[in-house]
């Protein structure tokens, strides 16, 4: 199988975003996460080589971006 390729946007503030950057990659895997500020909105890209690879991602940025949420809104209270 080639190169697996995944984009997708989501609703979210910078603080967010910053939380969210991927510091630590294998080779050949990509993971960037961007923001842009007119819309305020996460912008994450994969590449990878395998499905489960990119479900794992996708998975464990899930599990993070809620707990972005809820410690900012206890922060927030």
């Amino acid at each position: 199988m080639g190169k697996i390729k995944y984009k997708m946007t989501l609703p979210g503030k910078e603080a967010i975003y910053k939380s969210l950057k991927v510091d630590d990659v294998e080779d050949g895997l990509i993971i960037k996460t961007s923001y842009d500020y007119d819309l305020k909105l996460l912008e994450l890209y994969i590449e990878t080589n395998s499905i489960g690879s990119l479900k794992n991602i996708i998975d464990d940025y899930f599990i993070n971006y809620e707990m972005s949420l809820k410690i900012m809104e206890f922060i927030k209270n």
